[in-house]
């Protein structure tokens, strides 16, 4: 006789919640990476445009352009912080995922950790049975020699 896992659809069924919410886990550390490099690159095209605004004051420059430098240095600014605020939602999205994703673990590893019990409880009583079979085989042979 086989062993049977009576809790093997919810088992399975566990599983398949404990893959779901580490794919989003994963989606979201992606999307934070994405952000981030967002913000770097805004960062450095901040740093680029706040260098040639300095450099160009020193040469001298027409009050247009000049606010035109500025303009775009507090257009990058606030693009920044935009990007910078949602990274902290993506951030507080990532600890909600990541506790739903341990939630569902360890309930996975709940009935994954009875399957092995009752497995092994099933293991160990498969060898009495063989061990009862053989010891019946051998009394049986050693009552017909006598």
């Amino acid at each position: 006789m086989a062993f049977r896992f009576s809790l093997a659809a919810v088992l399975k069924f566990r599983e398949s919640l404990e893959q779901q919410a580490y794919l989003a886990l994963e989606r979201i550390q992606q999307e934070i990476a994405q952000m981030e490099r967002r913000i770097q690159k805004c960062e450095e095209r901040l740093a680029v445009a706040v260098g040639r605004r300095e450099k160009e004051l020193r040469r001298g420059i027409a009050s247009v352009h000049l606010q035109a430098a500025y303009d775009e240095e507090l257009a990058l600014q606030k693009q920044r912080e935009a990007f910078l605020a949602k990274l902290q939602e993506l951030l507080a999205k990532r600890q909600e995922c990541l506790k739903a994703y341990e939630i569902a673990r360890q309930k996975r590893e709940i009935l994954d950790d009875l399957r092995t019990r009752q497995f092994d409880a099933y293991h160990r009583e498969q060898l009495k049975r063989q061990q009862k079979m053989l010891d019946d085989i051998f009394l049986s042979r050693r009552k017909r020699s006598c």
